[in-house]
């Protein structure tokens, strides 16, 4: 009883994490006010930081679940600051509101247990840009914290209590932005989790074809990215 007590105190489950959805949304919100603040105060031919908003959509999907494909739609919004190293080299930082998942598709194996993944996080990446000409390759990792989440099963019915999730998410994070004006442009990521978002017992062998027991998911981001 004790272990079962301290394993669950150990995490943020569906009512907890719903508890501090407001004040990490207000964070959200203040970090987009800053970088506006911060671009405008560094306007000019030699600025070191400058502001952007980015806004758009993932597609997603969960390795463990036995769902496949990226049919997940979520939003991807938020804003982001860099720190300009030179012309072609920058630091950045974004603070982002991401919906991720799964959802079953037509030619899913019905042998999976789940109908609909539904994850809301709060995502902090921080990221190496090099640009050449109106071409910006990015790389970085990203940490993000789950506000609130829900799983529904393939009956129906809602399993989030008995699906347990931790709240923290690392990710990798590969992409590129075409801008097609000195202000705007077109961003394409992919993103990988780093690590098992899933509570529970992963050493029992996965027989073969089910569910490993692991929640590992993949994004493909597509957004406008403006920059000020």
């Amino acid at each position: 009883m004790a272990l079962a007590k301290l394993r669950a105190d150990a995490y943020l489950y569906p009512k907890e994490i719903n508890a501090m959805k407001k004040d990490q949304l207000l964070l959200v919100t203040l970090f987009l006010l800053s970088a506006l603040s911060l671009s405008a105060q560094s306007d000019g031919p030699q600025r070191r930081f400058e502001g952007g908003l980015v806004a758009g959509f993932n597609m997603s999907q969960v390795d463990g679940d036995l769902l496949h494909g990226f049919h997940k739609i979520g939003v991807n919004a938020g804003g982001r600051v860099n720190a300009v190293l030179n012309e072609r080299w920058r630091i950045g930082l974004e603070l982002l509101f991401s919906q991720q998942g799964a959802s079953r598709g037509r030619l899913d194996n019905p042998a999976s247990q789940y109908d609909k993944i539904r994850l809301n996080f709060v995502e902090a990446p921080v990221l190496v840009h090099f640009q050449d000409w109106k071409i910006q390759a990015t790389a970085g990792v990203s940490y993000g914290r789950l506000i609130n989440y829900e799983v529904i099963d393939y009956t129906g019915e809602d399993a989030t209590e008995q699906i347990p999730l931790r709240e923290n998410l690392f990710s990798i994070v590969l992409g590129g932005t075409i801008f097609v004006s000195d202000n705007f442009g077109i961003n394409i990521y992919w993103s990988k989790w780093l690590n098992n978002l899933r509570i529970g017992d992963t050493s029992t062998p996965t027989p073969v074809g089910g569910e490993s027991g692991k929640f590992i998911g993949r994004n493909v981001t597509v957004r406008g990215v403006y920059m000020f």
